[in-house]
Parts: C-alpha cells; structure tokens; sequence
C-alpha cells in the first residue's frame, strides 16, 4: 500500500477532515489530497515527521515489505528514509550555521555601535 493511502487511512480513522489534518500538518488541504490520492508523491521527510509524530506511527509503518524483506515498488526503503533524514538534518544543520554567523555579525555590529556611542558620549 502506498504511504499516501496509507496516510488517509490514519486520516479517517481519526474521524479527520482532509483540511484539519492539513492545517495541523502546516500544508494546503489540495496538497494533502494529491499527496493521499498518490498524484503528488515528494514527501519531504519533515512532513513525514510530523505525520509519524501526529498518529503516534514510526516510519515503519509507512514501509511495505515483500516475503523477501525487500520494499515493494512504489514504497519507501529503510535507506531512502536515512538518506532523506540525512538530508534533511544536514539542510537543517546548514541553516542554522548560516543563521548564527549572521546573528553573531549582527551582535559585532551593534557591539561597536555601543562602543562608538559611548566614546560619543564622553
């Protein structure tokens, strides 16, 4: 079963609207239905999160496996779900850098701007 299907089956068995689970989640209601009806299938991994996080599932759940333990065509593999978190934890990680460096320059500037003032001042 594919992870879309799979999300609206959490969906309704919660009793849940399409444009509730849509707002908790953070996206449109018409992206959540391509993304339940299969038509849109890049999930990013911080949506997958949060839908694991919101009907309390691990990634597990949304991975099918054949007789042989492999994934079945169509689903997501213990190694697409690292790469994605690997991915996704590095933008987050690169984010953050660049953020900080730009808060700490911010800092520097105002610093010498306290400093300017009160030689001003003296």
């Amino acid at each position: 079963m594919e992870i879309g299907i799979k999300i609206r089956k959490l969906r309704e068995a919660k009793k849940m609207s399409q444009m509730e689970l849509a707002y908790i989640l953070g996206i449109s209601q018409s992206k959540l239905c391509t993304i339940e009806s299969n038509e849109d299938k890049s999930i990013d991994f911080v949506l997958m999160h949060k839908v694991c996080q919101f009907f309390g599932v691990g990634f597990d759940h949304f991975i099918d496996y054949k007789a042989e333990g492999q994934p079945t065509k169509g689903q997501l593999s213990l190694s697409t779900i690292h790469d994605a978190f690997e991915d996704s934890v590095m933008n987050q990680i690169h984010f953050l850098i660049v953020d900080n460096r730009s808060k700490e320059h911010r800092i520097q500037e105002l610093l010498f701007q306290i400093a300017q003032m009160k030689r001003d001042q003296t």
